[in-house]
């Protein structure tokens, strides 16, 4: 069977305010998730991005610098907290629509030095795969051994994993259509090439998204694509998904 890895954007399953739920769109998308495995027959690796949970903290804290004060260790454990939380609540809605869902946190298998991964265990990750579970990450407080802490987004952990897990397909969903441009319309694919064009338009998904909003996410997409690996950037709308994996014109294609 194919492996797809699918990223649902904080954006989506979460609301501006706070620490407040898009449950509704949770549920919608949980449901959609669940049909289109047992229509098509694909393994899939899920991640979930922090939204209004641990983004909120995060910037707080500064945590991504690292522990920097007296406040950074407590801050790295709300922050971690909040990530944990938002992915907890994800798996249970898949586990309550009947997908094996299974939380797997990034801090537990991965360990890094100024940022960069310097070593990882990837063996639970691998069975839950070969058993057709599906293994659901998300962007998180990762332990370092010069900063303290640091965080990993979503997009970095799966540029990390498909390295080793060699998806068929990446799907980056969020809260808009694809990679806008200067006119408000999507661009259909975005290359090497072009990025230096188009780097201009991009914007964050929110104000308080501390990895780097849309620049972030096209630069790591197009790291992904280097495994000739598709990816695709494209919106939450119900139909979205199914077209995408059917290899329909959506979204901004990512290509290196």
């Amino acid at each position: 069977m194919d492996l797809f890895f699918l990223k649902i954007g904080g954006s989506l399953i979460t609301k501006k305010k706070p620490y407040t739920l898009n449950l509704r769109k949770i549920k919608e998308l949980v449901k959609e998730i669940v049909r289109l495995r047992r229509k098509y027959k694909f393994k899939l690796l899920i991640g979930n991005g922090a939204g209004s949970f641990a983004h909120v903290s995060a910037k707080k804290f500064k945590t991504k610098e690292g522990y920097i004060n007296e406040k950074s260790k407590i801050g790295h454990c709300i922050v971690e907290d909040d990530a944990s939380t938002l992915n907890r609540i994800l798996v249970k809605e898949l586990i309550k629509a009947g997908e094996r869902a299974i939380s797997v946190q990034p801090s537990a298998f991965i360990f890094c030095s100024k940022r960069k991964i310097k070593s990882f265990f990837l063996d639970p990750i691998k069975n839950y795969l070969k058993n057709d579970l599906v293994p659901v990450v998300f962007g998180d407080v990762i332990s370092d051994e010069e900063l303290g802490c640091t965080i990993l987004s979503t997009e970095e952990i799966f540029k990390f994993l498909a390295k080793f897990l060699k998806p068929k397909k990446i799907i980056l969903m969020s809260n808009v259509e694809g990679v806008y441009d200067s006119k408000g319309k999507v661009i259909p694919e975005i290359n090497k090439k072009s990025f230096s064009k188009v780097q201009k338009f991009l914007r964050g998904v929110n104000k308080i998204d501390v990895t780097g909003g849309m620049a972030h996410k096209v630069k790591e997409a197009m790291e992904m694509a280097k495994g000739k690996i598709e990816v695709f950037i494209i919106g939450g709308k119900k139909g979205n998904l199914e077209k995408c994996l059917k290899g329909e014109k959506i979204g901004t294609k990512i290509s290196f």
